[in-house]
């Protein structure tokens, strides 16, 4: 592993480039960017989605090598590439990571952290074996203004004693792309003609084979079982992470759930349920007593007293109910200047009369500059993979209990199982395909 100095700059190479991972680029750009690897090279005109594409986004970086295969990358540049950034799929996620975490990389990783409780926990094994790696969990909102704000309110005691909380992704527009009607489970096995521009097999990797439809890629893959997390993978790390933070919430001790009617068992095997309601219960923890915390997927909860009826309720976030008030956050996603308010105290006196604290966490330029500045000084940041997993883990565990919907599931903090279910336990694991599996 080459060291980079203060005045070096990184050698950076990127695993899918489309859509949010061309943000990642930007974000990155004051770095080397040395490779670039996509499986899906369609133009905008040629996709099913109109999002910013791999085909556009490569002209952007003419330095940057151009790859289909990720570990082609890594083996062909091993000794050119310093860091790499991971924007694929879930299923891919951690096979990817590990193996650039193996071959001595600082590694960021888009949240959720794995497609699998288990890989979660081999990528968080892989990153203590690897201290002096610098790694990063894509939840980005974690760095923001906002987020740190959240945090130092809540325990400087501005709503007081929090003891429910409520947490949700609504209907939005862009999210409209991730919502697919169940039939269309009865499509996957049409025959549709492969377009050259698509790396099937390795855009499928450790996935089971099966044929190309375009109801899985690009962003639709997020809907089904064997790619994605579904809404709370998605968004759960975004708006849980301020109160896992916040409250020092470690494990739950309970979880249960419901889905809409629609989600049967036959569509367990395939797809997420498009609605869903998930109930943690977190125990007390030191002078904090315990807490219920409710997820609304694709739904929102009922918008507190004292909510100005003049202000667009966020389509996304989190409710604190305290003993003294209330706080409300939306999409807390940007650590920049001139974005519009996201976190809000209620009732209207308490946000006139609440002096706010000096600020005791640290605010770093960005949620990326703050992983390849960690990776330079030798430190982790943040939202390292040890916190960034558990927030992952939190996420999977819902979704766990969602296709056991209308059970309460008893979950251990100290063994990290379920003690009252094999099946959900049996869902920590997911199989790969040959050639596929995790590396040692």
């Amino acid at each position: 592993m080459r060291k980079i100095s203060a005045n070096d700059k990184a050698n950076i190479a990127f695993i899918g480039i489309g859509n949010y991972g061309a943000q990642n680029l930007v974000e990155l750009a004051r770095e080397n960017i040395v490779a670039v690897c996509d499986v899906d090279w369609r133009t905008r005109a040629q996709s099913p989605a109109k999002t910013l594409p791999a085909s556009e986004v490569a002209p952007k970086y003419p330095q940057a090598k151009r790859f289909d295969d990720w570990r082609v990358m890594l083996e062909s540049m091993d000794k050119s590439i310093d860091a790499v950034v991971v924007c694929t799929a879930d299923h891919v996620h951690a096979v990817a990571a590990i193996t650039a975490m193996k071959m001595g990389k600082h590694v960021y990783c888009e949240k959720p952290l794995a497609h699998s409780i288990g890989q979660v926990r081999a990528m968080t094994a892989a990153a203590k074996k690897y201290p002096r790696q610098a790694t990063q969990t894509g939840f980005v909102g974690h760095a923001s203004e906002d987020v740190r704000r959240i945090v130092e309110w809540v325990r400087d005691g501005a709503i007081g004693k929090v003891e429910k909380v409520e947490v949700w992704q609504s209907d939005w527009a862009a999210g409209q792309r991730y919502t697919s009607p169940y039939d269309e489970v009865t499509h996957i096995h049409d025959r549709i003609e492969l377009p050259p521009e698509v790396k099937w097999d390795l855009w499928l990797g450790p996935a089971q084979e099966r044929p190309f439809n375009p109801m899985y890629l690009p962003l639709r893959w997020r809907n089904w079982l064997d790619f994605g997390t579904g809404i709370l993978g998605d968004h759960g790390p975004h708006f849980l992470d301020p109160v896992l933070w916040a409250l020092d919430l470690g494990y739950p001790v309970e979880i249960s759930a419901d889905a809409d009617a629609g989600y049967d068992a036959a569509v367990r095997g395939q797809m997420f349920a498009r609605y869903s309601h998930v109930n943690y219960r977190f125990p007390a923890k030191g002078a904090r007593g315990a807490v219920d915390l409710k997820w609304y997927g694709y739904a929102t909860p009922e918008i507190p007293k004292g909510w100005s009826s003049t202000e667009t309720f966020p389509t996304g976030g989190g409710i604190l109910h305290g003993s003294k008030g209330t706080l409300v956050y939306g999409p807390v996603y940007s650590s920049k200047p001139g974005v519009p308010k996201q976190v809000w105290l209620l009732p209207d006196e308490l946000d006139r009369e609440y002096k706010r604290p000096e600020p005791t966490i640290a605010r770093p330029q960005s949620h990326w500059l703050e992983w390849i500045d960690a990776a330079r000084a030798g430190k982790q940041p943040s939202a390292n993979w040890d916190y960034g997993g558990f927030v992952s883990e939190i996420c999977l565990l819902g979704n766990i209990a969602i296709q056991h919907a209308g059970t309460a599931l008893k979950f251990s903090p100290e063994s990290r199982i379920f003690t009252n279910s094999k099946t959900a336990n049996g869902m920590f694991e997911h199989g790969s395909r040959p050639g596929w599996h995790l590396p040692a």
